[in-house]
């Protein structure tokens, strides 16, 4: 049941996707951009995590030090076609840490949604099993950290951080 619970949420990311490609998205018409620098991720004109985001820099939501904290040496972050925003995966062991700052309709298609957890922002749930750590992170956004890591306790330990750190870059 699981695996058909994330092949629906796959092919529903990948038809967002194909939507807004097909409706003819152009970075470079009538769309606010910043003129912050490629640093100010989700800067004023720009909602985090939106189309119009610098490349790249979803994977510098989190530092390479940080991540290598949690899962040890790491593959730097790729694009994560399965929650969206960032996964660093770890070079040896299977680890990987998600990052991801979507809209609320992307939150409720993908996110596992799990209890009230304190310890991070107001509104935050953590699903145990999944390891993953969801929360409003302003502007109508929603923050999401995943620890695919193999030890429970840990997992949540990991989440909880990368989470902290996450919601003071919003």
């Amino acid at each position: 049941m699981e695996i058909l619970k994330r092949l629906v949420q796959a092919a529903v990311l990948g038809a967002m996707l194909t939507m807004l490609m097909a409706c003819g998205y152009d970075a470079g018409s009538d769309s606010s951009t910043s003129s912050e620098s490629p640093d100010a991720v989700g800067a004023v004109d720009d909602a985090p995590g939106s189309l119009t985001e610098p490349e790249g820099a979803e994977c510098e939501r989190l530092s390479a030090d940080e991540v290598a904290e949690a899962i040890g040496a790491h593959d730097g972050g790729q694009h994560d076609y399965q929650l969206g925003g960032c996964v660093w995966t770890a070079d040896s062991g299977g680890a990987a840490i998600h990052a991801s700052v979507l809209s609320k309709d992307e939150y409720e298609a993908v996110a596992e949604i799990g209890e009230p957890v304190s310890g991070s922002a107001d509104g935050a749930v953590y699903d145990d099993i999944h390891g993953e750590l969801w929360f409003p992170c302003g502007s109508g956004m929603y923050c999401g950290v995943k620890a695919d890591i193999g030890e429970s306790d840990r997992r949540k330990e990991v989440a909880l951080r990368m989470g902290a750190l996450l919601q003071d870059r919003m």
